[in-house]
């Protein structure tokens, strides 16, 4: 796939920083307002220690059946996908989601000859479409904001499935309405393709950066190169030299790997080491659609990287039964004076759930995700994949099973 780098950061360029215990943006020449002393952080030693804990999961990612499901009248919800989940959720103190698929809006955008033949000559949800080339409706923003989510990655190979508009849509969608939640990897314009983003929380700041390998539709992105952030060397240098003199620890979100493949590959690799090289403290992978291993990496001079390859999906129709399975990154940061350390850097295995019924249109609904330690026999026999040939071998043991063989002594105690 053609890739096109962007335009490289300045480093004059403005700073975004935000608080994430008071949900607000601030001017990047002042001092963030904080508490004297957080409510997470202690007295040690004459010193403030404090503490930070970020969750992320991987892609939320609606198909064409999906939107029947939430299809209410003329509108959308999707509030009660995310119903079991809404605990671990709040897990973290930083929440990260996975955006892959535009919230480019209703904009009369028309579906192609592959999209009709999947969903029959009925194209029975306008502009909202699914594979294979995705637009979401408003409401899957919502209610991952419902969900508890505070932070949106959307630097994916869809982003750009219909066009530049579906991209200002998209961040117009959350500068309207969620302001103060910060969405990293894409731009409406120019102006913006120089900001770093700094979130604050308990005096600990985290730069985020979020990259993809590339887009479907990269001939759309010849007259707007700076939409979104695309994977390259000289960028990733620049942006992370600039990001560590801003932040305590720099994470970055790569949209990279090889689809359905249980293991890292070539340019995972290769991206990785540079991340190492540029002394990135987390990278948390998505696109494979299935999981993938985690593991620290060391640089000569000591620094530690700790990466997540491929969390897997997050909500998706997927008939796979190894797609099933998925992950929910769990972090925790110290800062005690100039000392900074990764506390714990853990996986809680999840499991994607939907229901199979003949009577509604495209037989698959009730979509949902589960902790893997809340999911029991009894409800994984009412999966909707083992109605069909690639679903025929999930189980609750075979989950469990792949998820120790992927992440073995990372998976978080008690999960």
């Amino acid at each position: 796939m053609k890739k096109h780098n962007l335009l490289a950061l300045s480093l004059l360029a403005p700073i975004l920083v935000i608080t994430a215990s008071a949900s607000c943006l601030v001017n990047p020449n002042q001092q963030p307002l904080t508490d004297s002393i957080p409510p997470d952080s202690v007295i040690h030693a004459g010193k403030t220690m404090s503490s930070a804990t970020l969750i992320a999961v991987g892609d939320n990612l609606y198909d064409w059946y999906m939107l029947e499901a939430g299809k209410k009248g003329n509108t959308y919800n999707f509030d009660h996908n995310y119903d079991n989940i809404k605990p671990y959720v709040e897990l973290g103190d930083l929440r990260v989601i996975n955006q892959e698929t535009p919230l480019g809006g209703d904009n009369g955008y028309q579906a192609s000859d592959v999209e009709l033949k999947d969903v029959k000559p009925e194209n029975r949800w306008g502009s909202y479409h699914g594979y294979a080339k995705f637009n979401s409706p408003d409401a899957v923003g919502h209610a991952t904001v419902k969900a508890g989510f505070n932070i949106v990655t959307m630097a994916t190979n869809h982003i750009f499935d219909h066009g530049m508009l579906a991209v200002q849509k998209s961040a117009e969608f959350w500068e309207t309405n969620y302001p103060d939640i910060p969405v990293i990897g894409i731009h409406k314009d120019a102006s913006t393709v120089d900001t770093v983003i700094v979130v604050e929380k308990n005096k600990i700041k985290f730069a985020l950066l979020n990259y993809t390998y590339g887009v479907n539709e990269d001939g759309q992105m010849l007259s707007c190169p700076y939409a979104t952030d695309i994977l390259n060397e000289e960028k990733i240098r620049r942006d992370v030299a600039k990001a560590k003199q801003m932040a305590d620890f720099v994470i970055v979100f790569p949209h990279w790997g090889t689809e359905y493949l249980l293991e890292t590959d070539a340019m995972q690799k290769k991206y990785a080491q540079i991340f190492l090289d540029c002394e990135v403290d987390v990278v948390i992978g998505s696109h494979p659609h299935i999981v993938e291993p985690m593991e620290w990496l060391e640089k000569e001079n000591g620094h530690r990287m700790l990466v997540y390859y491929s969390l897997g999906n997050f909500i998706s129709m997927f008939k796979n039964y190894q797609c099933q399975l998925e992950g929910m990154a769990f972090l925790k940061f110290e800062k005690d004076g100039d000392k900074k350390s990764i506390a714990e850097g853990s996986i809680i295995p999840l499991v994607n759930h939907w229901k199979y019924d003949l009577k509604i249109y495209g037989f698959r609904n009730n979509f949902n995700v589960y902790a893997l330690k809340d999911y029991t026999e009894t409800i994984a026999k009412t999966h909707g994949c083992l109605h069909y040939k690639g679903g025929a071998g999930f189980s609750v043991a075979y989950m469990r099973q792949l998820a120790n063989e992927i992440w073995g002594g990372f998976i978080k105690e008690g999960y």
